[in-house]
């Protein structure tokens, strides 16, 4: 009886740690979230600022929100990113890790671009290859104007199902280390590449705006090395009162670091998750779940809004270009949430042979258009927009490629 009572009792406990562990794992999540919301509204607010300015003129919000917002923003995005793919990666196969980053990044993509075209109802007028987020260079038309960063996204993914494919994923932080040097010499060697928005695959491992990725994926070691503390969060407000004194290279380092700093911080934290919320924080964390849709659709619309300059107070054209995309964003982040959902749980469905011949496809595909791009290049699109920064406009410059109005039209 003693034997089965303390069993019993070594089940309680058990149950008791796994509930606050999951506990804990539900508020980083939700601090997440957050972090997403915010940095999302980082990009829309800058983002609104400079289309004013280029539409009529008005040069006062771009001047307050300048790009340091929008280089925060990205980078932000791509240290959560790295972190969560440094905790998913290791207790994840390398198939299933790459088929659940497909059908997160292509479904509600793929929807906003065709919402778009249809909206366009200009029917000829596409680009396969932009639509693929592969990087193939210069010369493609991205008609959401934010593709530039899935690419990095998308490339960084396909590194990582090889880096799980080698059985290296224990190795994450030196993989890191490894690449943060590389990107600081490319920095260094090869600064004019650093403001190509749209690089060939052989240009991207050089670019400092990968400073932010591998900087996330060594988020979990330094946590567990109690590194994040409020007086790192302190060095991350002041690294920020850096921006413009490093030029457009600097800025993306700093912005890399300031992330890593904030992402590891909100990761370290430790409140109460049975804590009552009050309704802004709720719409964080509504927005943290639609910041990816919020992120595809703002451009279009903030461009649609005023690419007439229609004669209404500056003012109101700049409030109107944050809140419409963020109601905008509602359906397509609900749409979004629901096809990860069951997108996902379709690929673990999938036999162990089934789920490896679809990633091995989407690999094959992926590298292949690539080196032909680097090797061989393919023609420009009849619509091609720039894709690099014009860096004496800096720090103001147009961190994501800029649509021509004819583009939305």
């Amino acid at each position: 009886m003693y034997a089965v009572d303390g069993v019993a009792r070594l089940s309680h406990v058990r149950a008791m740690a796994l509930g606050a562990t999951r506990m804990i794992a539900a508020q980083r999540n939700r601090e997440l979230q957050w972090m997403r919301a915010a940095a999302a509204l980082c990009v829309v607010v800058y983002h609104a600022g400079v289309y004013l300015e280029r539409f009529t003129g008005d040069a006062r919000f771009s001047a307050l929100f300048d790009g340091r917002l929008g280089f925060l923003g990205v980078a932000i995005f791509f240290a959560l990113s790295g972190y969560l793919m440094a905790e998913i990666l290791p207790r994840t196969d390398a198939a299933t890790f790459l088929l659940h980053r497909v059908v997160r990044i292509y479904p509600v993509f793929l929807l906003v671009f065709a919402t778009l075209y249809v909206a366009r109802r200009k029917w000829d007028d596409y680009d396969l290859l932009a639509l693929s987020l592969v990087p193939v260079g210069s010369g493609r038309t991205y008609y959401l104007g934010v593709e530039w960063t899935l690419l990095f996204e998308v490339t960084f993914y396909v590194f990582l199902y090889l880096v799980a494919l080698a059985g290296l994923q224990r190795r994450l932080s030196l993989i890191a280390l490894i690449w943060i040097g590389v990107a600081a010499m490319g920095s260094w060697a090869f600064p004019a590449v650093q403001t190509v928005l749209t690089p060939t695959i052989d240009l991207v491992p050089l670019m400092a705006v990968n400073a932010a990725f591998a900087g996330g994926l060594l988020i979990p070691t330094l946590r567990e090395r109690a590194v994040f503390t409020p007086f790192l969060g302190l060095v991350a407000v002041l690294i920020c009162f850096w921006f413009g004194t490093g030029g457009f290279i600097g800025d993306r380092w700093i912005a890399a670091v300031a992330a890593v700093i904030l992402v590891g911080l909100c990761v370290s934290l430790r409140t109460d998750a049975t804590m009552a919320r009050p309704i802004s924080l709720r719409a964080l964390d509504r927005y943290g779940d639609w910041s990816y849709a919020l992120y595809l659709c703002h451009v279009p619309l903030i461009i649609g809004i005023m690419i007439g300059d229609p004669p209404i107070p500056s003012l109101l054209l700049w409030v109107s270009g944050i809140l419409l995309p963020l109601v905008v964003a509602i359906p397509f982040g609900i749409a979004d949430v629901w096809f990860y959902r069951h997108a996902k749980r379709w690929a673990d469905s999938l036999g162990s042979r089934r789920r490896k011949t679809l990633a091995a496809g989407y690999i094959m595909l992926f590298i292949g258009v690539a080196v032909y791009a680097t090797v061989f290049g393919f023609h420009p699109a009849a619509s091609a927009i720039p894709t690099t920064i014009a860096t004496d406009n800096l720090p103001k410059a147009t961190l994501s490629i800029p649509l021509r109005p004819e583009a939305v039209r």
